[in-house]
């Protein structure tokens, strides 16, 4: 697989022996963000609209922005059970407000604190509203800013939230409603094979108690909200997330298993190649739920920049006293006129 050496850092680059093993880089990824903000306001907006059945869907995200001009807007996407305020989303915003661009930071549905507005459960295949909240976010951004079309936008989605970013990358590329100005996305430690990095979550006990706790605790606050339409009681007694994700799949959508689910957003190369934007997908070799074999039929595709570290576990990187991808997701540069 093809390395990329213009990136800012070295991806071979060895960290300190005590933050080498990817379960404390993986670790270190939700960490520090105490004191950690992006800006001094922070404007939290509740969007709406449809999923692909007609029903009616709500959004919360927040946006950080300059009180004087900007150099254009990141769309930030968190992972599972993570939400805007995950330590690594926070840490890239901060990043890149301080290099000059405005901010936009997404909650997928039932993460953060947003159980309660819609009835329906989150699952990874809600491409569809997740793309529209994107577009409608750039779109009210332009307006406040008085921006036009040439404006620079990037978006970048960690884990669960590269596999969103990579298919909104899809999406943009073949829908008439474009994200406008959309420039570069990133994917860090994209899940594109969610059944595979589910069964390597499983393998890690540690991992696996984790999200399993975090999950159920999720659908419980669900229930509490929504108990005529919930009891979740009975499922806890899985004893893994894949169980737990098989039973809900059969009792609570119209997936036949978790296999059926998981194929729902699985990222395949035919599906890349339709890609219309420069996508950079960035990956551990350690990383403890995410083979690098996954990505390797990718990186042969003409608009995807790969950039495989040799350590950084999940969604870590902390190569060189700072997470890698700092160095890696950078504001566009100004596009040249003729």
């Amino acid at each position: 697989m093809p390395l990329i050496t213009e990136i800012g850092f070295d991806p071979d680059q060895k960290p300190s022996l005590l933050l080498r093993p990817p379960m404390i880089q993986s670790a270190l990824a939700s960490r520090g963000k105490k004191g950690l903000r992006i800006s001094d306001s922070t404007q939290h907006f509740l969007f709406h609209t449809f999923d692909q059945d007609g029903h009616r869907i709500r959004l919360l995200g927040a946006y950080d922005l300059h009180r004087g001009p900007s150099r254009g807007l990141a769309v930030l996407i968190h992972g599972w059970e993570g939400s805007s305020e995950s330590a690594y989303v926070v840490r890239l915003g901060a990043q890149l407000f301080r290099d000059g661009m405005d901010i936009f930071r997404i909650n997928l549905r039932d993460h953060g604190p947003t159980h309660g507005l819609n009835p329906g459960l989150f699952n990874g295949s809600l491409i569809h509203e997740t793309y529209d909240v994107a577009l409608q976010s750039v779109n009210l951004w332009r307006e406040m800013r008085y921006r036009k079309d040439e404006d620079s936008v990037i978006i970048a989605g960690f884990s669960m939230g590269g596999n969103f970013a990579i298919r909104i990358a899809g999406s943009h590329s073949i829908s008439r409603n474009k994200i406008p100005g959309l420039r570069h996305v990133y994917a860090i430690s994209p899940a594109v094979d969610p059944e595979k990095t589910t069964r390597m979550l499983d393998a890690h006990p540690i991992l696996s108690h984790y999200f399993l706790r975090k999950w159920f605790e999720s659908l419980k606050i669900k229930e509490g909200l929504f108990p005529d339409l919930y009891n979740f009681g009975r499922l806890k007694d899985a004893q893994n997330v894949m169980e737990l994700t098989d039973r809900v799949a059969r009792e609570h959508s119209h997936y036949a298993s978790a296999s059926h689910y998981f194929q729902s957003y699985t990222v395949r190369p035919e599906h890349m190649a339709r890609i219309a934007v420069p996508l950079t997908i960035m990956s551990a070799q350690d990383d403890p739920i995410i083979s690098p074999d996954e990505l390797s039929p990718m990186a042969d595709l003409p608009l995807v920049r790969m950039v495989l570290t040799r350590y950084g576990g999940h969604n870590g990187f902390f190569l060189n006293g700072h997470p890698a991808y700092l160095d890696l997701v950078r504001p566009p540069a100004p596009e040249r006129s003729n």
